[in-house]
């Protein structure tokens, strides 16, 4: 009788682990599918659990007035291509550099799911994009590097950057994105300083949450910023104390990419032509698992968006 007991209760078992099974792979097969409550809650399921950010740099290259000069750098044309990009990539968050206040107006109202800061009427050549139906908006800045050029009367070594600081509504994961657009002038001394300083800021921002950087560096990856920001070298800071970066960063694309023969983001004359001279990145945090990141050669019929190829990376923070 035991024995008869004990076999009917390990086929029980079995039965309903099986079914467990069963329920469990129609739940990952089935998201997204499902009408009514059911399918609501599987797809809120999946929401929560959506951590990965899909985040571009991109210089849109600049147009404006310049004290008393306009500069046309032929945006009118080159704006559809531009939204189209920024549109039609799945992106979650994009840094955008040489975004004059003009630019930035004419854009804002053709990304009516994204928010900007600063404000298309702001001061300022960044702005960092992110999809407001996403992201709330919890703080926000506009810092200077150095407030001292290099050489007096220029405006050499004298650049800024952008912060904004997010929470995720899906997963209430909070982080700091930075974008940033560093002088092409500067001395070996000042790219290094530009490193420091962004190092500096950092170390003091109020919440110990993860920070994103995006930008045109306006260096190789051998070169002082990108070396210090990846945690490779020290620098003295302004006081000549040794600075090491307290937050290292991964270069998204060459993890993504390591062995890539073409990872150059300079589109020299508007022609296309792929290259090696990379300036612009997307930086994440050691400990970030990175799903992707390309290099975007969109064009239509030959003419592109800017002299700059966007940069697209996707990743999940720690």
């Amino acid at each position: 009788m035991r024995r008869t007991i004990c076999l009917l209760l390990i086929h029980f078992a079995v039965t309903f682990l099986q079914a467990c099974s069963v329920f469990e792979a129609e739940t990952v097969t089935l998201f997204g599918t499902d009408d009514g409550e059911v399918g609501k809650a599987r797809e809120a399921v999946r929401a929560v659990k959506r951590t990965s950010l899909r985040v571009m740099t991109f210089n849109i290259r600049w147009q404006g007035h310049d004290v008393e000069t306009f500069v046309d750098s032929g945006f009118a044309s080159r704006k559809p291509l531009i939204l189209d990009v920024l549109r039609n990539f799945d992106t979650d968050l994009a840094g955008l550099q040489e975004a004059s206040i003009e630019q930035r107006a004419a854009l804002a109202p053709d990304l009516p799911g994204f928010g900007m800061y600063p404000a298309p009427t702001g001061p300022g050549d960044e702005c960092i994009l992110y999809r407001s139906s996403r992201f709330d908006l919890k703080d926000s800045g506009h810092e200077n590097l150095r407030r001292v050029p290099e050489q007096p009367g220029t405006n050499i070594g004298v650049r800024d950057f952008v912060w904004v600081y997010l929470q995720d509504r899906t997963s209430g994961k909070r982080f700091y994105m930075v974008n940033t657009h560093a002088d092409h002038r500067s001395s070996m001394r000042g790219r290094q300083l530009d490193a420091v300083l962004l190092g500096k800021w950092i170390r003091k921002r109020r919440f110990p949450d993860p920070v994103i950087i995006t930008g045109d560096f306006n260096g190789p990856p051998n070169g002082p910023r990108y070396l210090y920001l990846t945690g490779q070298l020290a620098y003295p800071d302004e006081d000549g104390i040794a600075d090491e970066m307290p937050m290292p960063m991964l270069d998204t694309f060459t993890v993504a990419n390591p062995n890539a023969q073409y990872h150059g983001t300079i589109n020299s004359g508007y022609r296309g032509k792929k290259s090696t001279t990379r300036v612009d990145y997307v930086f994440a945090p050691r400990g970030t698992s990175v799903i992707d990141s390309r290099i975007i050669y969109y064009n239509v019929d030959g003419a592109y968006p800017s002299d700059h190829f966007p940069l697209l990376s996707e990743f999940e923070l720690e």
